[in-house]
């Protein structure tokens, strides 16, 4: 049997607290207890030897730590710039040490070392990383470390960007993490390609992208310049500030990927006014940033491979700095659009349909299963002479910030799917039909979570 997770996020929690005012997007470790045992409920009696779980990216939260504003290093490095015993290898090895060290992190990562107790039966987990923790296949050291925290066989090797379950032998499902689909967080546009390849050169993956730079740059130094512009204790005092505060490290949260801005300005108990009153210093202090490095803007040009049109403007604005001479919000939003609308996570279904695999009528593969939207789904995609092909969006375990149509107003729910494949000579315990394989699939929303 299988079992696919993804996008659990792990991070190092202690970076956005306010004397003492904890806020940590870990779930308890008791969330995922809880959701092996259902699992071990539901197969209960049924004819399962051994099991496999799939952790699809975005594991451990590598690119969005507060870590790397401590000096001169980004995470948009190139996987092979992370040598043996150099400042960027001390300095994932740091950031993961202090994922591991939250307390619902390290407990949440002892469940999954002992899952093979736990069910009585083999349960071999392996790790897919996503765009998020690409860093995690950087050097050995790295990699090792890895291993250790996920109760694997520590020797080194790269982790795969893929991987294939087979069924009697034969494939039978294609798990990615799924930031292929997505131009702006993998370094290949494969909408251009005329089909898509199980097994993507390396080389694509180990690129930095648009998404760490705008995760670095704008998501994760948002909330840090706002406290240095106001101060933990005015943000504690004052209750606007505060709300906005969580409002700005709320920004991964957020879905779709590009209503940051609407979800600023509809901050609860704020006139949109007032919020750029608030929030303009810190952003212009966010664009001087970009304007006196030598190396941000030209890397957000280049890797994110940003238009000629919108490059030449963004370049022209950077360079000149205009917001100086007083910038009302509406053109600060013009000026971040580029980047923006190229970073939004959009509808990956025309781009799956090139999977090799699923154009090609004889292959064996019945299944992609993927994450990194945050947005748990079932689609069949494809019927051909009797065979159904099914993507399956793995969702997140996390806080997920949704949107009205409008993207005018925002509310919180806690997300949590269960993704289970079983092969031929497994028991679907609620599936009988003979189709060689199946699958169950439970996407559950929660409504009154609390970040804090």
């Amino acid at each position: 049997m299988l079992i696919i997770m993804s996008d659990l996020h792990f991070a190092d929690s202690g970076s956005y607290n306010l004397n003492g005012r904890r806020y940590n997007h870990n779930l308890p470790s008791e969330v995922y207890s809880s959701y092996f045992k259902e699992i071990s409920e539901f197969i209960r009696g049924s004819d399962i030897n051994s099991i496999d779980l799939v952790l699809a990216g975005d594991i451990f939260e590598i690119t969005r730590s507060v870590l790397w504003h401590n000096g001169h290093l980004r995470p948009y490095l190139h996987n092979d710039e992370v040598v043996s015993g150099s400042e960027a290898e001390s300095q994932v090895l740091k950031i993961i040490e202090a994922i591991n060290n939250d307390e619902r992190v390290d407990a949440t990562l002892g469940v999954f070392r002992k899952l093979s107790d736990f069910y009585q039966k083999p349960v071999n987990i392996h790790f897919v990383p996503g765009n998020h923790d690409r860093l995690a296949n950087s050097s050995l050291a790295v990699r090792e470390r890895i291993q250790q925290l996920l109760g694997l066989e520590v020797n080194g090797e790269t982790f795969d960007n893929q991987y294939i379950h087979l069924n009697d032998g034969q494939p039978l499902v294609l798990v990615r993490h799924g930031h292929e689909y997505d131009r702006s967080n993998f370094s290949a546009d494969l909408r251009t390609w005329p089909e898509i390849p199980i097994f993507i050169d390396k080389t694509y993956y180990d690129k930095p992208v648009l998404g760490d730079i705008v995760t670095v740059e704008i998501a994760s130094k948002l909330p840090l310049l706002f406290r240095e512009y106001y101060g933990d204790e005015s943000i504690l005092a004052m209750e606007e500030l505060l709300t906005l505060y969580k409002r700005l490290i709320d920004f991964d949260n957020v879905r779709p990927s590009n209503a940051l801005i609407n979800f600023l300005f509809t901050t609860p108990g704020l006139s949109k006014r007032d919020v750029w009153r608030f929030i303009e210093p810190v952003m212009l202090q966010m664009l001087d940033d970009l304007a006196v490095s030598p190396d941000i803007g030209p890397s957000m040009i280049n890797i994110g491979q940003i238009s000629r049109a919108s490059a030449a403007t963004l370049r022209s604005v950077l360079r000149t700095r205009l917001w100086r001479h007083g910038m009302p919000f509406w053109v600060i939003k013009t000026l971040l659009n580029p980047v923006v609308k190229k970073s939004k996570i959009s509808n990956h279904f025309e781009v799956i349909m090139r999977e090799k695999c699923i154009k090609e009528e004889n292959s064996s593969i019945r299944c992609i299963v993927s994450g990194h939207t945050h947005n748990a789904l079932v689609d069949l995609i494809k019927v051909e002479n009797g065979v159904e092909k099914y993507y399956i969006n793995s969702g997140t375990f996390r806080n997920v910030i949704t949107s009205t149509p409008s993207m005018g107003n925002f509310g919180r729910l806690r997300s949590k799917a269960r993704v289970m494949i079983f092969n031929q000579n497994e028991r679907n315990p609620e599936y009988d039909r003979p189709t060689g394989w199946s699958f169950d699939f439970n996407a559950r929303f929660g409504y009154g979570s609390n970040l804090e």
